[in-house]
């Protein structure tokens, strides 16, 4: 099979899988989120110093910038094995978040703010999340399992990038007061468990060779020794 197959079938695999994760999300997130809202009951997750993080409306460009980040798959995994397990993640991730929000709905702590010139942005935020389903932040675990995903195969400066974005992202949903600590360090500890148990990713590319590679490489390693 051609480079430019690989391609094609990977650019054909990855539609199918976007549209498979879209409707599981939808599926989840918003049916977890009107089951929750017929609960009573709902739990208080921040601390009070938590009410103290100022409102600033200009982090919605940077919480919105995630929206770009699912392509990334595409760019960099290299086959298709590496897109079937960022998939199985990603969906596991969604499933248990699920389960998360039924038990354990949670209510945010922070007054409404006047979004100023980002009304549209704010608004828009309003409309597609949820209002119970907060912890875990599905907005940082699906994040940071698709930054694991392409790590291994990100160059320097990529990476350099990456974890920039990342951290402003982290930031950013609480300066949008769309979440609440506890809701990011759930996230997190969601996609590392994941990413530990579900096909952990190769340390390095060279983990990545064949095993006809792998077998001529010691061939020759042991021609030269000899």
């Amino acid at each position: 099979m051609s480079r430019v197959t690989d391609k094609a079938a990977l650019r054909r695999a990855f539609a199918w899988a976007a549209l498979r994760l879209s409707a599981w999300f939808a599926l989840v997130f918003y049916t977890t989120d009107a089951l929750a809202a017929l609960r009573p009951a709902r739990s208080r997750v921040h601390l009070d110093w938590e009410l103290l993080i100022p409102y600033w409306p200009p982090a919605w460009l940077v919480y919105f910038s995630v929206l770009a980040l699912p392509f990334l798959p595409l760019i960099l995994l290299p086959d298709l094995a590496q897109l079937r397990r960022w998939e199985l993640r990603m969906a596991a991730a969604v499933g248990l978040a699920g389960l998360c929000f039924l038990v354990w709905p949670v209510e945010s702590g922070y007054a409404p703010a006047d979004p100023g010139g980002w009304q549209a942005l704010a608004h828009l935020a309003g409309w597609v999340s949820g209002r119970f389903n907060l912890l875990p932040s599905l907005h940082v675990a699906l994040s940071l399992l698709t930054l694991q995903a392409v790590w291994p195969w990100a160059g320097r400066w990529q990476r350099l990038a990456l974890g920039l974005w990342f951290a402003a992202l982290l930031a950013s949903v609480l300066l949008t007061h769309q979440h609440h600590v506890a809701d990011v360090v759930a996230g997190l500890l969601l996609a590392v468990g994941l990413s530990r148990y579900i096909a952990p990713p190769p340390a390095s590319r060279a983990e990545l060779i064949s095993p006809h590679a792998k077998s001529s490489s010691s061939k020759i390693t042991r021609y030269q020794k000899d």
